[in-house]
Protein backbone atom coordinates (compact mmCIF):
# COMPACT_ATOMS: atom_id res chain seq x y z
CA UNK A 1 0.00 0.00 0.00
CA UNK A 2 1.19 3.71 -0.50
CA UNK A 3 1.94 5.72 2.54
CA UNK A 4 0.34 8.60 3.64
CA UNK A 5 1.09 12.03 2.44
CA UNK A 6 1.82 15.11 4.32
CA UNK A 7 -1.60 16.72 5.13
CA UNK A 8 0.43 20.48 5.60
CA UNK A 9 1.08 21.42 2.37
CA UNK A 10 4.73 23.28 1.72
CA UNK A 11 3.96 26.43 0.54
CA UNK A 12 6.71 27.94 -1.92
CA UNK A 13 7.96 24.39 -2.73
CA UNK A 14 6.82 25.66 -6.24
CA UNK A 15 6.13 29.29 -6.26
CA UNK A 16 3.78 28.94 -9.47
CA UNK A 17 1.70 26.17 -8.37
CA UNK A 18 1.62 27.88 -4.95
CA UNK A 19 -0.13 31.13 -6.88
CA UNK A 20 -2.12 29.13 -8.50
CA UNK A 21 -3.87 27.71 -5.56
CA UNK A 22 -3.79 30.77 -3.74
CA UNK A 23 -6.19 32.59 -6.36
CA UNK A 24 -8.20 29.67 -7.30
CA UNK A 25 -9.11 29.54 -3.38
CA UNK A 26 -10.56 33.02 -3.96
CA UNK A 27 -12.50 32.01 -6.99
CA UNK A 28 -10.54 32.66 -10.30
CA UNK A 29 -8.75 29.80 -11.72
CA UNK A 30 -5.12 30.62 -13.39
CA UNK A 31 -2.98 28.92 -15.91
CA UNK A 32 0.12 29.95 -17.07
CA UNK A 33 -0.39 31.66 -20.70
CA UNK A 34 1.96 32.60 -23.52
CA UNK A 35 2.68 36.94 -22.57
CA UNK A 36 2.52 37.13 -26.52
CA UNK A 37 -0.73 35.46 -26.84
CA UNK A 38 0.15 31.91 -28.29
CA UNK A 39 -2.53 30.61 -25.32
CA UNK A 40 -2.45 28.77 -21.97
CA UNK A 41 0.42 26.17 -21.41
CA UNK A 42 1.13 23.40 -19.16
CA UNK A 43 2.34 24.56 -15.51
CA UNK A 44 5.70 22.99 -16.39
CA UNK A 45 6.46 25.34 -18.93
CA UNK A 46 8.61 28.62 -18.04
CA UNK A 47 8.89 29.81 -22.10
CA UNK A 48 6.02 29.76 -24.67
CA UNK A 49 6.69 26.14 -26.70
CA UNK A 50 5.61 27.95 -30.03
CA UNK A 51 7.19 31.15 -29.97
CA UNK A 52 9.92 31.31 -27.19
CA UNK A 53 8.18 34.16 -25.11
CA UNK A 54 7.87 34.25 -21.71
CA UNK A 55 4.81 32.75 -19.70
CA UNK A 56 2.40 34.52 -17.02
CA UNK A 57 -0.21 33.48 -15.22
CA UNK A 58 -3.49 34.23 -16.40
CA UNK A 59 -7.50 33.40 -15.30
CA UNK A 60 -9.10 30.87 -17.38
CA UNK A 61 -12.44 29.99 -18.24
CA UNK A 62 -12.42 26.83 -15.67
CA UNK A 63 -14.99 24.57 -18.01
CA UNK A 64 -13.16 21.62 -19.41
CA UNK A 65 -13.59 17.80 -20.38
CA UNK A 66 -12.74 14.71 -18.25
CA UNK A 67 -9.61 13.57 -20.12
CA UNK A 68 -9.36 10.69 -17.36
CA UNK A 69 -10.08 9.50 -13.84
CA UNK A 70 -9.17 7.70 -10.76
CA UNK A 71 -10.73 6.67 -7.69
CA UNK A 72 -8.81 6.63 -4.52
CA UNK A 73 -9.91 3.64 -1.89
CA UNK A 74 -6.87 4.51 0.22
CA UNK A 75 -7.46 7.86 2.45
CA UNK A 76 -3.77 9.56 1.19
CA UNK A 77 -4.81 12.34 3.14
CA UNK A 78 -6.88 13.08 6.29
CA UNK A 79 -8.41 16.16 4.55
CA UNK A 80 -9.87 14.04 1.59
CA UNK A 81 -11.94 10.93 2.63
CA UNK A 82 -12.00 7.63 0.89
CA UNK A 83 -13.50 7.04 -1.63
CA UNK A 84 -12.67 10.52 -3.62
CA UNK A 85 -11.69 10.83 -7.35
CA UNK A 86 -9.50 12.55 -8.93
CA UNK A 87 -9.92 14.08 -12.37
CA UNK A 88 -7.30 14.78 -14.95
CA UNK A 89 -9.17 18.05 -16.62
CA UNK A 90 -8.19 18.94 -20.16
CA UNK A 91 -9.56 23.06 -20.09
CA UNK A 92 -10.78 24.78 -22.90
CA UNK A 93 -7.61 27.00 -22.90
CA UNK A 94 -6.03 23.76 -23.72
CA UNK A 95 -4.03 22.46 -20.59
CA UNK A 96 -4.73 19.58 -18.57
CA UNK A 97 -5.20 19.61 -14.24
CA UNK A 98 -5.64 17.42 -11.95
CA UNK A 99 -8.06 18.38 -9.62
CA UNK A 100 -10.35 16.77 -7.10
CA UNK A 101 -14.15 16.15 -8.39
CA UNK A 102 -16.61 17.47 -5.86
CA UNK A 103 -19.52 15.22 -6.54
CA UNK A 104 -22.20 16.49 -4.47
CA UNK A 105 -25.49 14.75 -5.71
CA UNK A 106 -23.78 14.03 -9.25
CA UNK A 107 -23.61 10.20 -10.48
CA UNK A 108 -20.35 9.29 -11.10
CA UNK A 109 -17.95 11.06 -13.76
CA UNK A 110 -17.00 9.64 -17.51
CA UNK A 111 -14.67 10.35 -19.41
CA UNK A 112 -15.51 13.36 -21.84
CA UNK A 113 -18.22 14.77 -19.68
CA UNK A 114 -17.87 18.44 -19.13
CA UNK A 115 -16.90 19.99 -15.72
CA UNK A 116 -16.92 23.34 -14.20
CA UNK A 117 -14.13 24.96 -11.47
CA UNK A 118 -15.94 24.68 -8.42
CA UNK A 119 -13.98 26.12 -6.16
CA UNK A 120 -10.31 25.74 -3.90
CA UNK A 121 -9.19 24.87 -0.47
CA UNK A 122 -6.90 22.74 1.48
CA UNK A 123 -4.83 22.64 -1.12
CA UNK A 124 -6.65 21.00 -3.85
CA UNK A 125 -8.97 22.50 -6.82
CA UNK A 126 -11.96 21.08 -6.79
CA UNK A 127 -14.29 20.89 -10.16
CA UNK A 128 -17.68 19.44 -10.37
CA UNK A 129 -20.20 17.89 -13.09
CA UNK A 130 -22.09 20.57 -15.49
Amino acid sequence: MGRRLNDNPIKDINPIVSEILRRAEVGELSCLSCSAGCGATDYAARICPLCGKPVELRPVSGRGRIHSYSVFHTPFNSKLSAPYTVLLVELEEGPRLAVVFDRGRASPPKVGDAVVFSGAGDGFVRFSLI
